[in-house]
């Protein structure tokens, strides 16, 4: 009896002994082509879960010597997978196909699924560029719904109206940073690195409280690619010949060199040890369709990132570009000048730009965040017009980054610092300055599993220091100028399921005047361009309504999102035609209050359709763009009694296609843009040379334009035939400029 007493006591020892013993499952997670540890990939059992370190490190504990876990992070397909106690776990993740699964971060400046976004933000991916054969970037965002490129200004959902060149309400950001002319407002679409770009987001609707002046009205994020742990090298070359005008009088170059535009381009990436290297250039050679103009321009581009540690990093990127073009403003006349030039009007200019990019980030041990970045942006322009000048650009910017567990939220606070030095012919010849700082913070809260609250704030304050006198102008307070703002932004995102939500925004705008707005002085032709030293900065407010839903049916994946918006502009700044004294010509003015209203219809997704992969992006927008206050004397400038500002379209669609077909492959590229039913009236008064009613004529037509390629591609190599503007279209975005008529091109790419 006692025998069997001790017995049971020894069973029941060990019994609970066993019951009570843990095991410990230790793995990392990685990114499968950089190479790269996963911070805060999420690992779950279902009953439990973690998050990886900074180090990609996962650890945890079961009673359970077997474990069912799933892997997922943001933008990548998620992992299920069984395993033991007893294994090293290394688990490679790759990027999700699946466009809703893309990490976007340019709503809260840190990765988060576009399916979760409380803003619309549509997604270009590098694909489109070499398969289109888009040399500059402007002309893959024409084909992103409710944008449009006019002049070289990025529009958003009608916020802008022809500007030529001087201040954007949207703002450009290569890897987070402004790439516009700080002095001008505006971007020179041969800095951006074409041949080396892993996603282009864009944000639609005020985003100053995050960036700041010139994101009154939208945001275009370029970021750029990054080494991965396969050495990768890619070539391509493209050559386009122009044909003949739709209008055979217009046809100046039939017994001359056809025109033409030659590009070539070059990228390297490679890991080496602790250090990543990227290596990318461009060459481009051009003989315009436009009498006696020409563009030639070449860029180089390096980019250095060292890990000292999983937690800390450093990089380093540069970029030179020279370019040497000769471009006129307006045409001679409708007829036989459509692509001649009015007597005057030319412009040489030799540019030489190079920004150099240092960052350092650091992850502390509690997973916290902290980068710092800066840019430093030279542009030397030399023109024969005098309207040469010189700009330097300095950035700063400190950001943090932190999780708050105890109430399931993201915090993004940060400070910034800028400063613009720019010397020019065009402001008298004299130095200018604009100082920029700033604070803002955002907070992502999630509120249980479904819906995300956002709430930003920011202040900035901007001083501008002109002379006291310039010109003949004698200038208020010794030409000093200063300014502070705070504004306000808020949004939420309603996850319905894994691949549907109803998102709705609030974002304050604001935009201060950029140097040239307020101070450039000189002439084109007949006409001048006016300083206006009283101009006032813009103020305003955008809000939506939005549901994304992602389609799976088959081998169909993808997306239909649907958005309604308004818009409210208080001192809107519009580039304008006016009588002073001195001449008739352009200045920037403060045209009064203004609304746009409008929807917005957007798609995309890739099939196999009967094992064809299939690509489709696309989309409608409408645009109904007010005055709020339509009095008589504004309507006396604009060719229209309707009350509509000046040089919108109300709609626009767009769609782009392409399928494969073992080796080869078939794309077509579609936009339709309605009327522009108002421009400044005061045109008239150029009829003598402009013809105006041929030019009135381009302006009050709407246009279709069709592209179409043709492609081949092998292991390493790929040869594509391209056409553009295939109906021939005489296309006109902005006043007196028509569009390029039928081309075609052919471009190689090859890799290894």
């Amino acid at each position: 009896m006692q025998l069997r007493l001790i017995l049971l006591f020894c069973f029941f020892i060990i019994a609970t002994f066993c019951s009570a013993q843990q095991y410990t499952f230790t793995g990392k997670v990685t990114d499968d082509f950089t190479g790269e540890p996963l911070i805060g990939a999420a690992v779950s059992t279902g009953d439990d879960g973690v998050i990886t370190d900074i180090y990609g490190v996962f650890n945890l504990e079961s009673d359970q010597e077997f474990l069912d876990i799933t892997v997922s992070y943001v933008g990548y397909k998620s992992l299920e997978l069984s395993v033991a106690s007893d294994q090293e776990i290394t688990l490679v993740m790759t990027s999700s196909e699946y466009l809703l699964d893309a990490a976007v971060i340019t709503g809260s400046k840190y990765d988060s699924p576009i399916i979760e976004s409380v803003t619309s933000i549509s997604l270009i991916k590098p694909d489109l560029l070499s398969d289109a054969n888009i040399p500059s970037l402007d002309q893959a965002l024409d084909k992103v719904p409710g944008l449009q490129i006019q002049d070289g200004q990025a529009n958003i959902r009608g916020g802008s109206g022809y500007s030529y060149g001087a201040g954007s309400r949207v703002l450009i950001l290569v890897d987070n940073i402004s790439a516009l002319q700080a002095d001008a407002g505006r971007l020179n679409w041969n800095d951006i690195p074409v041949e080396n770009i892993s996603q282009v987001e864009v944000l639609k609707g005020a985003a100053s409280v995050l960036y700041g002046s010139a994101a009154l009205n939208g945001i275009i994020n370029i970021r750029t690619g990054e080494a991965g742990s396969v050495p990768v090298t890619r070539l391509s070359t493209s050559y386009r010949a122009f044909g003949a005008p739709a209008l055979e009088v217009a046809h100046w170059y039939k017994d001359e060199l056809i025109p033409y535009e030659w590009n070539v381009s070059g990228l390297h990436k490679q890991k080496i040890g602790s250090l990543d290297l990227v290596v990318n250039g461009f060459y481009s050679r051009a003989e315009e369709v436009y009498q006696d103009a020409f563009n030639n321009r070449g860029r180089l581009s390096t980019k250095f990132k060292y890990r000292f540690s999983p937690n800390l990093t450093a990089e380093l990127g540069a970029t030179y570009n020279k370019t040497n073009n000769v471009s006129h403003l307006l045409w001679r006349n409708s007829s036989t000048g459509q692509y001649g030039y009015v007597n005057n009007s030319l412009s040489n200019n030799e540019s030489q730009r190079f920004f150099v990019d240092p960052s350092v980030t650091y992850f502390d041990n509690k997973g916290n965040r902290h980068k710092v970045f800066a840019r430093y942006f030279n542009v030397e322009n030399t023109n024969t017009e005098n309207r040469s000048n010189t700009s330097q650009f300095y950035s700063a910017e400190y950001q943090f980054l932190t999780k708050i567990k105890s109430i399931d939220a993201n915090l993004t606070a940060g400070l910034v610092g800028s400063a613009v030095n720019s010397d020019s012919e065009l402001f008298s010849d004299t130095l200018i300055t604009a100082r920029n700082l700033a604070a803002y913070a955002q907070m992502d809260k999630y509120i249980g599993e479904k819906l995300k609250v956002s709430l930003g704030l920011r202040s900035e304050f901007n001083l501008l220091q002109a002379p006291s006198q310039l010109g003949t102008t004698i200038l208020p307070n010794e030409g000093r100028e200063d300014e502070m703002k705070t504004i306000f932004r808020a949004g939420a995102n309603y996850k319905i399921s894994d691949y549907s939500a109803m998102r709705i925004s609030f974002g304050q705008g604001y935009r201060y005047p950029t140097i040239t707005e307020k101070f450039i002085s000189t002439s084109v032709g007949a006409f001048t361009i006016f300083p206006n030293v009283d101009l006032q900065s813009e103020t305003g407010w955008s809000a939506e309504i939005g549901y994304k839903q992602g389609v799976k049916v088959g081998g169909w994946r993808g997306f239909v999102d649907l958005a309604a918006f308004i818009s409210r502009y208080e001192d809107m700044t519009e580039f304008t035609l006016a009588f002073q004294e001195g001449g008739f010509g352009f200045s920037s003015q403060n045209i009064g209050d203004t609304e746009i209203k409008g929807i917005e219809l957007e798609f995309g997704g890739e099939s196999d359709f009967f094992g064809i992969p299939i690509r489709i992006i696309g989309g409608y927008a409408f645009i109904d763009p007010r005055y709020q206050d339509f009095t008589p004397e504004i309507a006396a400038t604009s060719t229209s009694t309707e009350n509509i500002l000046k040089y919108r379209t109300r709609h626009n669609a767009k769609i782009d296609i392409q399928a494969s077909v073992k080796k080869f492959v078939f794309g077509l590229g579609y936009q339709y843009a309605s009327e522009m039913v108002a421009i400044d009236n005061l045109f008239f008064e150029f009829n003598d040379f402009l013809e105006l009613e041929g030019f009135l004529s381009q302006n009050s037509t709407a246009y279709h334009l069709l592209g179409g390629r043709l492609g081949v591609k092998f292991d390493h190599l790929s040869v594509t035939l391209h056409g553009n503007n295939l109906f021939n279209s005489q296309i006109m975005r902005r006043p007196a400029r028509l569009e390029p008529p039928r081309n075609v091109s052919l471009r190689l790419d090859y890799s290894f």
